[in-house]
Parts: C-alpha cells; sequence; structure tokens
C-alpha cells in the first residue's frame, strides 16, 4: 500500500474513505464519509497518531462505523 492509498467501504447508505496521513514517522487516521445524498463529513481526527498504518487505519474505519451508526 502506498502512501496516498485509501480504503473504502459502503455502510447501509454511507460511502467512507480511510486513509492514514504520515505525520512525523507516526500515522494519522482519516475518516470522511458521505451520505447517499448529502455532503461529506471528515471526522475529527484522534488527538494522537499511531505507530502504524494499519493501526491508524483499523481505528478510522472504528470511529466511521461508530459515526454511521449514529447518524
Amino acid at each position: 500500500m502506498g502512501p496516498d492509498d485509501k480504503l473504502t467501504f459502503d455502510l447501509g447508505l454511507w460511502h467512507c474513505e480511510l486513509e492514514a496521513r504520515s505525520v512525523g514517522g507516526f500515522f494519522q487516521p482519516v475518516a470522511t464519509c458521505r451520505p447517499a445524498q448529502g455532503a461529506p463529513v471528515q471526522l475529527p481526527l484522534d488527538a494522537e497518531p499511531y505507530a502504524t498504518r494499519a493501526e491508524a487505519l483499523r481505528h478510522a474505519q472504528q470511529q466511521a462505523q461508530r459515526y454511521v451508526r449514529r447518524h
């Protein structure tokens, strides 16, 4: 996986894009979700980045799933 690769998934009527941005040797999870009809929503960033890209992506996915289930 390259540094610009994103993971995507659909949950219900939502489409989410996940990425792990490199920040000084760590990875910041970023999740953006879009409802079927509406503007995309970038979820709040975590206060601290993760040691690996996989950890950051896993957290971004969990965050996106929680958000979508509440909205």
